[in-house]
């Protein structure tokens, strides 16, 4: 756990310098519900959004690297996000067969923090985790595959330097833990939101 606590402590403290859910910039024209202009462009405040990483981790039980994979989609009504995903971790390339292999498919909730430049986020809820993983096999004298299919816990934390608005680039931080395979690590991660809704035409 104090992996993970090492990958956490540079996005908290990078996202206690982000205004909480409210866009405010002095380039932002405010419209009302919840719409405001931005450099030519109209857009909506606490959009849904898709990111997609790839990275790597650190295997708590075999103290080994991997290879690993995030696909998560937000949303949010009011200040509540809901997200959900897949994540798959790996001691070779993630959509190579492996022996050693975990997949995540997760639900949960979570909180983020926006303005016109960065959108940070931390979510964490219940997975459903299969895979198979190598162990010690005592009869056999040698390393043993043993399939699984467990409930665990998934956790991420994310920030995002937003390129456009709705298009960015940003780091992943995560930590997916069951009983048979926990990991924790860190991706690049593309950002793609919902937030455009239209070019804004001056009226003459």
């Amino acid at each position: 756990m104090k992996k993970l606590w090492i990958l956490l402590l540079p996005l908290s403290f990078l996202s206690s310098h982000i205004t909480a859910q409210e866009v405010t910039d002095s380039s932002v024209v405010v419209l009302k519900e919840g719409r405001f202009i931005y450099q030519g462009r109209i857009y909506k405040e606490n959009a849904s959004y898709v990111t997609l990483g790839y990275g790597a981790g650190w295997n708590l039980g075999k103290n080994t690297i991997e290879q690993n994979m995030i696909l998560s989609y937000h949303h949010f009504i009011k200040g509540l996000g809901l997200f959900g995903g897949y994540h798959s971790s790996s001691d070779n390339k993630i959509w190579w067969r492996s022996y050693q292999k975990l997949n995540d498919v997760f639900i949960g909730a979570g909180k983020r923090w926006e303005n016109t430049k960065f959108n940070a986020a931390i979510f964490a809820g219940p997975a459903l985790s299969y895979g198979s993983y190598k162990t010690w096999n005592p009869e056999k004298e040698k390393e043993w595959a043993y399939g699984f299919l467990e409930p665990g816990l998934f956790i991420e934390a994310q920030l995002t330097y937003q390129i456009l608005y709705d298009v960015g680039i940003g780091l992943t931080c995560y930590s997916s833990l069951n009983r048979y395979y926990k990991v924790a690590g860190a991706e690049i991660h593309l950002f793609f939101s919902t937030a455009y809704v239209r070019n804004f035409e001056k009226q003459i």
